[in-house]
């Protein structure tokens, strides 16, 4: 039990934790203790060492020098184990990366490197593509003729282990070799095998491409229909396949077609859509050598402005690719150009800019053969070195061992401080989630409280106007019911307490009508039942029902709203609120005044208004008249009670609605009340126009025969 309540204590977690730290340190540090002291035994430098000399390149940033000394460090890991063929695909990779830098002897050396791996291996398929690496490396480098015998083995090789998509590549490579010579219809020859091959193995990129070179080399040898032919199908494919790098060649080439017709309007729109078609992936050098074709086009139409654009942004793209040839280039036509346009401060500036780049062009060349031959040089010494190398790897293999040993050891003492760490995590997140159970929990009593507040109040304040403003009218129906049960009341009084009497139970089934609608949308919340409504036959129906109150105040009703106004809100909730403001307007409007209705449309809502000549709302009782905190109330001019609870309810119904209750008010010369409703988008039917007139007719019938 104590070892449980151990287990279980804070401090044995934070005791565990350091311990285990302390043991992976310790581990760590053994490891590096070690590998240094097996560095220090091995005599003969790196795989790469050898190249540490005066000619090694500035640190790579760029991101093909990033590939390079990632492919390195796969490299170094893979001398290090046991398995032969990912050690030549790690050579494949270095070369490769060598070779997008240009580092061509050295591209050369890790390309036959992993050729005689697996050629030792006895892997056909492996050395064939070494083999077709090795090639275009020969022909990056300017040895073509070394490239074509290379080229022929690697298909020869291929050949023999069935691999048809190798075959096909190295078809395209031998294209490529043919056309840096000229030698088009070798070119062409060697592009369709490359086509029908991939055709079989159903590659639709690849086929997308190899149709782009053969109508390239059709184009060459000027059979410009049948390139046309090719680049159309070539078109038609990568759009299929939503391909803007192989849509954007073939563009260009079908461009270069039509300069060479002469069709230089056509020229120049083909070789936008290709520069529009490029991907942001696309080499730099390619996007410039678009944009010179496409400035060349506009050259040709007279539109140098156009033309000098093209240029000018294709020197970045040149400058990002590094070739001072083609940055030259750009700065002749450009210069060219500016010639043709008549500005010759700029041409002469374009001119100066392209006489540096052809001095520095000469020097670089002479430094890159100077380079070049130094490499081929420390690639035989390199060569030498493979022997020594050899035995350095037996030395390293025992090295390896001991450091599995610590391995092991490390960890071990891994997944016990894991252990530890997940034993305190699952701990942490359990304490969580019991803590965020709690907290909702008490947000959930926290608005219980509130909404059982809420409703005690409202029970409150309905229990008081009840107990209030319900008393006085029943205590006097029941006075006057005493009265006439004992015959004592003359008639001409008993006329007068009777319409006394009959005000008081208007006021008070008004008064009930408010206290139920409010009470329900305290208790209930419902919301509104939108629907479309005739704004002007409720407005109508309205003044109708409050005929007799404006009448016995001798208060003219005028009704603005004439033509047939279509809203959308809740019937219900519209005409408590139009009966409420009317009410109210009549309440405060002293005898032979006005209340005017009437509504403006803005934008998408009805601004409906009803105006009085009253005697309008002191400043102090403005922010009252809505009984945000309790209900407000005060007399009419005849001496009218109410319950504050009418316009608050005005309010929360409007707002229901989407709407919005404002109020200007003026002592003495009366108030204004505006609130807006929701427009109904389409026209109105003449079935529901038909039912609400209907509605209001009845309502209106059933007004007057109450008034009278």
């Amino acid at each position: 039990m104590k070892l449980l309540s151990l287990l279980l204590s804070k401090s044995y977690y934070r005791l565990l934790l350091l311990g285990g730290t302390a043991v992976l340190l310790v581990a760590f540090l053994t490891v590096v203790f070690s590998y240094v002291q097996e560095q220090n035994l091995i005599a003969a430098p790196a795989p790469e060492t050898a190249y540490q000399t005066s000619t090694q390149p500035a640190p790579l940033v760029t991101e093909a020098g990033i590939t390079l000394q990632q492919a390195k460090r796969n490299l170094q890991r893979a001398q290090v184990g046991s398995d032969p063929r990912k050690l030549a695909k790690a050579y494949l990779a270095v070369g490769s990366a060598h070779l997008s830098l240009r580092h061509y002897g050295r591209a050369l050396l890790h390309f036959r490197r992993a050729l005689r791996l697996q050629q030792r291996l006895g892997d056909a398929q492996g050395a064939a593509t070494a083999l077709s690496y090795l090639g275009h490396a020969q022909f990056v480098q300017g040895d073509t003729g070394q490239a074509r015998d290379t080229y022929q083995k690697a298909l020869e090789a291929f050949a023999k282990s069935r691999n048809s998509s190798g075959e096909a590549r190295v078809f395209g490579l031998l294209g490529e070799l043919y056309a840096s010579q000229q030698a088009w219809p070798k070119a062409l020859a060697a592009y369709e095998r490359a086509f029908a091959t991939w055709k079989v193995l159903g590659d639709d990129p690849e086929q997308v491409t190899a149709l782009n070179h053969i109508g390239f080399a059709l184009a060459q040898q000027h059979h410009y229909s049948r390139a046309l032919y090719y680049l159309h199908q070539a078109l038609d494919g990568s759009s299929a396949l939503h391909d803007s790098a192989r849509t954007g060649r073939t563009f260009s080439t079908m461009g270069s077609i039509y300069q060479a017709m002469g069709s230089y309007e056509l020229a120049a729109g083909f070789y936008k859509q290709a520069v529009q078609n490029m991907p942001v992936a696309t080499p730099p050098g390619l996007r410039a050598t678009t944009l010179q074709a496409l400035a060349t086009a506009h050259d040709s139409l007279h539109d140098q402005a156009s033309a000098a654009h093209y240029l000018l942004e294709a020197i970045p793209a040149a400058r990002l690719d590094r070739s001072k040839v083609l940055l030259s280039n750009l700065y002749q036509n450009l210069a060219a150009v500016y010639e043709h346009a008549h500005e010759y401060r700029k041409s002469v500036q374009a001119l100066n800019q392209y006489n540096h780049l052809q001095d520095s062009t000469f020097a670089e060349q002479r430094s890159a053969q100077i380079a070049e031959l130094q490499l081929r040089y420390e690639t035989e010494k390199k060569e030498r070195e493979i022997q020594l190398l050899t035995k350095n790897r037996q030395l390293q293999e025992a090295a390896l061992y001991r450091q599995k040993i610590l391995l092991y050891l490390l960890a071990t003492a891994a997944v016990l401080l894991l252990t530890a760490v997940v034993a305190l995590y699952r701990n942490r997140q359990q304490q969580l989630r019991i803590n965020s159970l709690l907290a909702r929990k008490n947000d959930s009593i926290q608005r219980q409280k509130e909404e059982l507040d809420r409703i005690n109040r409202t029970k409150d304040t309905l229990f008081s106007v009840i107990s209030h403003d319900l008393r006085t009218p029943l205590s006097s129906l029941y006075s006057l019911l005493a009265l006439i049960n004992m015959g004592t009341v003359p008639t001409e009084r008993m006329q007068a307490h009777t319409d006394r009497l009959t005000r008081m139970l208007d006021g008070t089934l008004r008064l009930l009508d408010n206290l139920l609608n409010w009470s329900a949308s305290q208790m209930q919340g419902e919301g509104a039942r939108s629907e479309r409504l005739r704004l002007d036959a409720l407005i109508e129906e309205t003044q109708a029902f409050l005929l007799g109150d404006a009448d016995r105040k001798n208060i003219l009703l005028i009704n603005e709203v004439r033509e047939p106004s279509v809203v959308r809100a809740d019937l219900n909730m519209t005409r408590l609120i139009l009966r409420n403001l009317l009410s109210n307007a009549i309440k405060f409007t002293p005898e032979g005044g006005t209340v005017t209705v009437s509504a403006v449309r803005r934008s998408a809502m009805w601004e409906i208004a009803v105006t009085d000549t009253g005697v309008g709302i002191p400043v102090a009782d403005q922010e009252k008249i809505f009984g945000a905190d309790e209900p407000h109330s005060t007399l009419g001019t005849d001496k009218e009670k109410g319950t504050g609870l009418g316009l608050r309810l005005c309010k929360d119904f409007v707002e229901r609605n989407g709407g919005e209750l404002t109020f200007s008010s003026r002592v003495g010369w009366g108030s204004t009340f505006r609130f807006t409703l929701h427009t109904a988008q389409d026209s109105v039917s003449l079935h529901s126009l038909q039912t609400t007139e209907l509605e209001v007719q009845t309502t209106e019938s059933e007004a007057n025969s109450a008034a009278g």
